[in-house]
């Protein structure tokens, strides 16, 4: 639980990076900034309202169905991720999914959408949070999640992922994990499932691979124009 939080953790300056109107309450989606157009997500809620000041983070809140859901835009990478997460929590947040980019890795394909069940942990910052090779979704979250894409006839394979720190030069991390059966690479599903571990929060990530080890790729992204697969995220939290 959040009480879990170390003396560092706690510790009262914070550096106010998001500029923080108000906290956020209910469920926390995030993503990277350059993945989506931002304003294709806002359509996707009721009575948005804006919950920082921040140039670099985006962070804004609304309706869907009976429940309250925030989207909060980060930089690529889990250090922004990390940034973000950290000066949001705690918060009244309940839970914690991933949205965005993975690059495909054996038997995955341009399109496929991914609910991840557990993270193969190559990265600095989700290592440092759990210090374990491997850190699991919340199971509950998944198969809610997995039910709302089955309903939505959208696509989908669970399957592990590999999170490592930069798009360029960590490729020997990822075929070890490819080799380990990692479907997906990614930059921040790790830290996600990490931060949700390390303080008690229900943790996932749904990935929508734009690149695969044929070398296709979605030419258009980015950003990701299909969110059939984010109304799916959306439907499973509004439960």
């Amino acid at each position: 639980m959040l009480s879990q939080l170390t003396h560092h953790d706690k510790r009262a300056d914070r550096f106010n990076i998001l500029r923080l109107r108000s906290q956020p309450k209910g469920a926390l989606i995030a993503f990277v900034r350059c993945d989506f157009d931002e304003k294709a997500l806002v359509r996707l809620l009721d009575g948005v309202r804006y919950l920082t000041n921040s140039d670099e983070y985006s962070l804004f809140s609304g309706g869907y169905g009976q429940k309250i859901v925030n989207f909060l835009g980060t930089g690529s990478g889990p250090a922004s991720l990390l940034t973000a997460l950290y000066e949001i929590f705690p918060s009244k947040v309940r839970c914690l999914v991933r949205i965005g980019a993975s690059g495909g890795l054996k038997g995955a394909r341009v399109h496929d959408v991914v609910n991840v069940k557990t993270a193969f942990c190559m990265d600095a910052v989700s290592s440092s949070l759990v210090r374990t090779k491997r850190v699991n979704a919340n199971p509950i979250l998944v198969n809610r999640i997995n039910e709302a894409l089955s309903r939505d006839r959208v696509e989908s394979a669970v399957q592990s992922a590999v999170s490592v720190d930069a798009m360029y030069l960590f490729e020997k991390n990822i075929d070890q994990a490819e080799a380990q059966d990692a479907y997906c690479w990614d930059l921040e599903s790790a830290t996600t499932l990490a931060f949700g571990k390390r303080f008690g929060i229900r943790a996932a990530s749904v990935l929508h691979v734009v690149s695969d080890r044929d070398g296709n790729a979605i030419r258009s992204y980015p950003p990701i124009r299909n969110l059939k697969f984010v109304s799916s995220v959306l439907e499973a939290l509004s439960i």
